[in-house]
């Protein structure tokens, strides 16, 4: 996760007045250009220029990185910079009056720049900084490290879900474990103790969902007996670091919810008061109820049965688990 750009912030560049000439960074999590931008910006003293790729050429930014630093700003930020490197003239700054700095922030996955300029960017003493998109365990260590800094701890299950609601956009997992800090120290005074400690269930009641990263367009899908669909989202899922386990026991839970909403509605209990009868948020208590519908108990039961057999082989060694997931989605989707 950014290593390098890890390394400028932790106090080992611009904070202790080692800043380098120039910063080349690359990569799709824009946390990290946003936070060495803003930690460059302020050991210049908040002084800064920006403009962007497509607005600039190589020959101004010479120009402008010649002159003395009391000219201007000393730190020149260059966005979407990606857009220089189209230029047949993407040759590197051989040098940078002292007192300025330029930063090229170029948020996509790969390094567009040439051979040729990075060695001559090296040479001149630039970095060359990346920012990838993090994994699940590297998300998963953000979260942590964060909450721990402000007194908090999160159950594996809350961080799980948490990761798998918003994406692994670090950004957006700043934002949502703000919330849930918040949530967790408006709790009560007797309930102080536990407020430490976030779970699902404080998950479940105020992070925001991403609709482009969500694990309830899977449950939809599978609740809504659509294999194809089903499918692709588990696919998608699995590719941001879940596993056939966890989704199958997403999957369980899910059926167990759609159990009792249907159980508890058939005993009259109003669809406004679902939520506090079943312990859930009130929006998730009336999708299941409404995913319910699809359903008899007698096909629930079937489903969860599969679900059992599933888990069983799985953890008896008998069933590859990514095969095994594929093959119940098809057979829930046939339950008829």
């Amino acid at each position: 996760m950014a290593d390098a750009a890890k390394t400028v912030l932790a106090g080992k560049g611009p904070v202790q007045g080692e800043t380098a000439p120039g910063y080349l960074i690359f990569g799709e999590e824009m946390y990290w250009h946003r936070k060495v931008i803003d930690a460059l910006a302020k050991a210049f003293g908040g002084e800064k220029e920006t403009t962007a790729g497509d607005e600039t050429d190589w020959e101004t930014i010479r120009e402008l990185l010649m002159q003395p630093s009391f000219f201007g700003p000393r730190l020149w930020v260059v966005r979407d910079a990606q857009a220089l490197f189209a230029s047949k003239e993407a040759q590197a700054p051989t040098s940078i009056s002292p007192g300025n700095c330029l930063v090229l922030s170029c948020p996509v996955k790969d390094n567009p720049a040439p051979r040729n300029f990075l060695e001559t960017w090296r040479k001149m003493g630039g970095r060359v900084l990346e920012s990838a998109i993090p994994s699940f365990q590297e998300a998963s260590e953000f979260v942590e490290d964060m909450l721990k800094k402000r007194g908090f701890r999160i159950t594996k299950d809350a961080l799980d879900r948490l990761i798998l609601l918003t994406g692994r956009s670090l950004d957006r997992l700043e934002a949502e474990a703000e919330k849930l800090c918040l949530y967790a120290a408006g709790e009560d005074a007797s309930r102080r103790q536990s407020a430490r400690f976030i779970t699902a269930e404080a998950v479940a009641a105020c992070v925001s969902e991403d609709p482009e990263k969500t694990p309830f367009n899977f449950i939809d899908a599978v609740a809504g007996k659509n294999a194809a669909r089903s499918l692709l989202e588990m696919r998608d899922l699995k590719s941001r670091g879940a596993n056939p386990v966890m989704l199958l026991s997403m999957i369980a839970n899910h059926f167990g919810l759609m159990w009792r909403a249907k159980e508890q509605t058939q005993k009259g209990i109003p669809q406004s008061s679902l939520g506090k009868a079943l312990g859930v948020h009130p929006y998730s208590a009336k999708k299941a109820l409404q995913q319910s519908e699809r359903w008899t108990f007698a096909q629930m039961e079937t489903a969860m049965y599969l679900m059992l057999q599933l888990d069983e082989s799985i953890k008896r060694g008998r069933m590859d688990p990514d095969m095994g997931l594929e093959n119940l989605l098809v057979a829930l989707s046939e339950i008829r």
